[in-house]
C-alpha cells in the first residue's frame, strides 16, 4: 500500500475504440455533466486532456483526468517511448456493431501495455443493440466479462441519453482505489507530452500531464534534449495557472522546439537519459554498439506471422506484429521507433501509404514471403557492413594540409588504385567511416587534373565540406 503521507492522485484515463463507436460522444457527455457547471460559459480549452469532478455515493468529490487525444497516435507513441502516462483505459464498443478491427487493435495495445481496462458498451439506447454478441466476442478474444465469471468490467452505457455514465465513473474510481495511485507534489517533477505543435503566434506549445512533483512557471525542464523555461501554463478551462500538481493536464509555453509526443519531461538532462534507457521498445538510437533493424510485421493469418517472426537473426528487432491491414497506429509506431513496416498479403490503404510517406516510414508489401525475408536479410547485411554493395576504386592518405584563399586543401598520397574528380568517397578515421563526400577538385602543383593514380601525390578539395584531419584515409568507391 502507499505510504499514508504520500497523497493519492486522480487516475489518468485514456478512452479508446473503433471509429464511430461513440468515443468522442462519451467524452463529451462526461465533460458536459461534470465540468460545465464550474466553467464560465462552459468553454473548455483543448489541450488533449481534461479533468472531470465526480460526486461519489458518500458525497465526496473526486477528480478523474481523461486523455481525449484522438486516435491511437499518442497512445502508440507513448508506449513506444516507455512513457506510461495512462493508468486505466476505457474501451468503447458499440453494442450495435460489436468488436471491430480498431477495437482489436486497441485490445492489443492495452494487452502490451499491461493496463487495466473497462469496456463501455455504448449505444444501448438503440434498437439494434446486441449486448450478448459483444460479450461473446470478448470471450472469444480471451477477455471474459465479470458477469460471466471473468475479470473484465463491462458497463452498458449510452452517450446520447446518459445511461450508465455514473456507473462507469464509479467503476473507474473503484479501479483507481485498488491501484492505490500516488503522486508526491514535493517530489522531482516528471511529466509526459501528450500533444505538441508549432503555434504561429505562440511558438512551440506542448500539452503535458504531470505524473510526479509540481511543475511551476519559471521552471527549467527538458523533454529529451529540448530545453524549456516555462513561460506560461494554461489549464483545460483556458485559465492561466502558476503550478500543476500530479495528474494535472496543462498546456506549456516556452519550449525551444516542438517536443515529441511521449517525451518524458524532467528538470535534468541526465534524468531524461536515464528515462530513455528504460524505453520498452528498442530503437536504432539505443546504446547498443551492434546496429539493429527495427521492423513492424503485418500478415493475413497467424501462421504466416509466426513463420516470419522465426525467420530472422538476432540483428532484427520485431517492435510489433499483428494480423490485418496496416493502420495509422503502425505508422506512428514506425515513426517513433524508426521501424520499417513489412506487410504480407494484407491491404495498405491509400491514406495509410500517404501517411507513411509523410512520416518517412518505409512500407514494404508483398504476397511472397521470401521477398520480405530477402529484403530484411539484405538490409541486415548492409547494416553490419555498410560497404557491402560498393566497389573500391582507390584509396589515399591525408598527409598534409594547405590553405589557398581561405580554402582548406588536403595533401593526399594515393596508396591504391586511382581517385578521380567527382568520385564518391568515404573518410575513414581510426578504422571507422566518419563522413561521406565527393572529390571536388584535384591539383598537381599548379596544374588541375582529373585523377591521381597509386603512388601519386596531389592537393584535393571536397564538396560538401568535411573537417578532415591528418592521417585520415580516403576511400573512393562506386555502388
Amino acid at each position: 500500500m502507499t505510504d499514508n503521507k504520500t497523497p493519492i492522485r486522480p487516475p489518468i484515463v485514456a478512452v479508446m475504440g473503433h471509429i464511430d463507436h461513440g468515443k468522442t460522444s462519451l467524452l463529451d457527455r462526461i465533460r458536459s455533466t461534470s465540468i460545465t457547471k464550474k466553467e464560465a460559459g462552459g468553454i473548455t480549452q483543448h489541450i488533449g486532456a481534461y479533468q472531470a469532478t465526480v460526486k461519489t455515493s458518500d458525497g465526496q468529490e473526486k477528480l478523474i483526468t481523461f486523455i481525449d487525444t484522438p486516435g491511437h497516435a499518442a497512445f502508440g507513441n507513448m508506449r513506444a517511448r516507455g512513457a506510461q502516462v495512462t493508468d486505466i483505459v476505457v474501451l468503447v464498443v458499440a453494442a450495435t456493431e460489436g468488436i471491430m478491427p480498431q477495437t482489436k487493435e486497441s485490445l492489443e495495445l492495452i494487452k502490451k501495455s499491461d493496463l487495466p481496462f473497462i469496456v463501455a458498451m455504448n449505444k444501448m439506447d438503440l434498437e439494434g443493440a446486441m449486448p450478448d454478441k459483444v460479450k461473446g466476442q470478448l470471450v472469444e478474444l480471451g477477455f471474459t466479462p465479470e458477469e460471466y465469471g471473468g475479470q473484465t468490467p463491462l458497463i452498458p452505457v449510452s452517450a446520447r441519453t446518459g445511461l450508465g455514465i455514473d456507473k462507469l465513473l464509479e467503476e473507474i474510481l473503484l479501479n483507481a482505489e485498488v491501484m492505490d495511485l500516488s503522486g508526491d507534489p514535493s517530489d522531482c517533477v516528471e511529466a509526459v507530452v501528450i500533444e505538441s505543435k508549432l503555434d504561429k503566434n505562440r511558438g512551440p506549445v506542448a500539452s503535458l500531464i504531470v505524473k510526479q512533483g509540481t511543475l511551476r512557471v519559471g521552471d527549467i525542464v527538458y523533454a529529451d534534449d529540448i530545453a524549456c523555461k516555462v513561460k506560461a501554463m494554461i489549464d483545460y478551462t483556458g485559465k492561466l495557472i502558476k503550478e500543476a500538481v500530479p495528474s494535472t493536464p496543462v498546456e506549456v509555453l516556452g519550449f525551444e522546439t516542438v517536443p515529441a509526443v511521449g517525451s518524458v519531461v524532467t528538470p535534468d538532462k541526465r534524468a531524461c537519459e536515464e528515462t530513455r534507457k528504460k524505453d520498452v521498445v528498442p530503437t536504432n538510437s539505443s546504446i547498443e554498439e551492434t546496429p539493429k533493424l527495427n521492423v513492424i510485421l503485418k500478415a493475413d493469418v497467424k501462421g504466416t506471422l509466426e513463420a516470419l517472426e522465426h525467420s530472422f537473426s538476432d540483428d532484427v528487432v520485431v517492435v510489433s506484429s499483428g494480423i490485418g491491414a496496416v493502420s495509422d497506429n503502425d505508422v506512428f509506431l514506425g515513426e517513433t521507433t524508426r521501424s520499417q513496416i513489412f506487410a504480407f498479403n494484407v491491404n495498405v490503404p491509400t491514406h495509410i501509404e500517404k501517411l507513411a510517406e509523410s512520416s518517412k516510414v518505409r512500407v514494404f508489401k508483398s504476397r511472397i514471403i521470401y521477398e520480405i525475408i530477402e529484403d530484411i536479410q539484405s538490409q541486415v547485411l548492409h547494416l553490419l557492413e555498410p560497404t557491402i554493395d560498393e566497389t573500391v576504386l582507390g584509396e589515399g592518405l591525408i598527409k598534409a594540409e594547405f590553405k589557398i584563399d581561405k580554402v582548406r586543401i588536403a595533401g593526399v598520397q594515393c596508396t591504391k588504385g586511382e581517385i578521380s574528380k567527382g568520385d564518391l568517397i568515404h573518410i575513414k578515421r581510426d578504422g571507422k567511416i566518419i563522413k561521406d563526400t565527393k572529390v571536388e577538385g584535384i591539383r598537381l602543383g599548379k596544374q588541375v587534373v582529373d585523377k591521381v593514380k597509386s603512388g601519386g601525390e596531389c592537393g584535393m578539395t571536397f564538396k560538401p565540406y568535411i573537417d578532415f584531419k591528418l592521417n585520415d584515409v580516403i576511400i573512393s568507391y562506386k555502388t
